[in-house]
């Protein structure tokens, strides 16, 4: 009895993983291709011109930088086709009075408020934006916080290893094997999805360890503060104007409550410092459906779409700026 229902749940997962294998080649189910890319860094003109410090820094120029993880950088998608390259591409057609616009993206993925702060600071003073663009998502707060800071230089940028990927325990590992299954990460998804969205969350699963670390007693988000705030004060030292957007959850659109707790703590904690141009995702995607704006079903980061509505959206605000608007021709 036992061997055959172990032999029918072979048959099952291997069926079920034929048939998403099958639907992700054919696209019989679904209308968009998803194009699995790395999301290392990308060696740009600006990348390029810091490490040669080769940049007017004294020149009548827009200098950008965006940081975060691989949501912000474009897992997924095209770099072209990401936050980072559409704003600037808006930005350099929207007849400014610069001479020349830079968006200096080094997002990387796996990054938290530890390797953020970190890239702040190998980058801010060699490139010496006028603003920083945060990208900021819930799981920022996990992971090692309190490491020592690397001071390498830039050029060694992209082998220092992310802090929530550099430990991973057994049950991880054996976690992250089985979810190069599609047939698996396809049913855990849905699931997490359709539990979640029903108020069921798992005690001390992953999203629940997440959403509970943003009460004000918990270690990570005192330890997450402290680094923001050290972020914050620099760029305020420094006349630079730091927004943070706040990714939402893009395939959970529908379902905002789930988050209240951790938005009102974000929100709480930015707003403490006037100078900071705070941007809930949230706002940008109302009324938006989820499908529209994932890759797939089988990924929920955010696809072409989601990127350029928030790249529209930022851009607005950008332009907006005092050391934008008093460009503007």
């Amino acid at each position: 009895m036992l061997k055959k229902i172990i032999c029918c749940i072979a048959i099952f997962v291997i069926t079920g993983e034929l048939l998403i294998r099958f639907d992700e080649r054919f696209k019989l189910m679904e209308s968009t291709q998803v194009v699995k890319i790395s999301t290392s860094l990308e060696v740009t003109p600006e990348f390029e011109m810091v490490k040669n410090n080769s940049i007017d820094l004294q020149g009548n120029n827009l200098r950008v930088m965006v940081i975060g993880d691989s949501y912000i950088h474009g897992g997924g998608i095209e770099f072209s086709k990401n936050f980072s390259q559409q704003l600037k591409g808006s930005l350099r057609s929207s007849n400014t009075g610069f001479d020349e616009v830079y968006v200096l993206d080094v997002s990387k993925a796996s990054s938290n408020n530890f390797d953020n702060t970190q890239t702040y600071y190998q980058f801010v003073d060699k490139f010496r934006p006028q603003l920083v663009i945060l990208g900021y998502n819930y799981n920022d707060v996990m992971g090692e916080l309190d490491k020592k800071r690397d001071t390498t230089t830039i050029e060694n940028f992209e082998k220092i290893a992310a802090s929530s990927a550099e430990k991973r325990s057994v049950a991880k590992k054996i976690y992250d094997v089985l979810y190069q299954s599609s047939f698996i990460q396809f049913t855990l998804s849905n699931l997490h999805t359709q539990l979640k969205a029903r108020g069921i969350i798992f005690p001390n699963s992953a999203f629940s360890l997440i959403l509970r670390s943003y009460s004000e007693d918990k270690p990570n988000w005192e330890k997450s503060k402290s680094l923001l705030q050290e972020m914050i004060d620099d760029a305020k030292s420094k006349n630079i104007q730091l927004l943070v957007l706040k990714f939402p959850e893009i395939n959970l659109l529908e379902y905002p409550n789930l988050f209240t707790k951790a938005d009102d703590a974000l929100l709480h904690f930015f707003t403490q410092s006037p100078q900071v141009k705070y941007v809930n995702g949230l706002d940008i995607f109302k009324g938006e459906s989820s499908k529209d704006n994932i890759l797939s079903r089988y990924d929920g980061h955010p696809n072409e779409r989601a990127h350029k509505k928030m790249a529209d959206s930022i851009f607005v605000i950008v332009k907006g700026m005092p050391f934008v608007s008093g460009k503007m021709k």
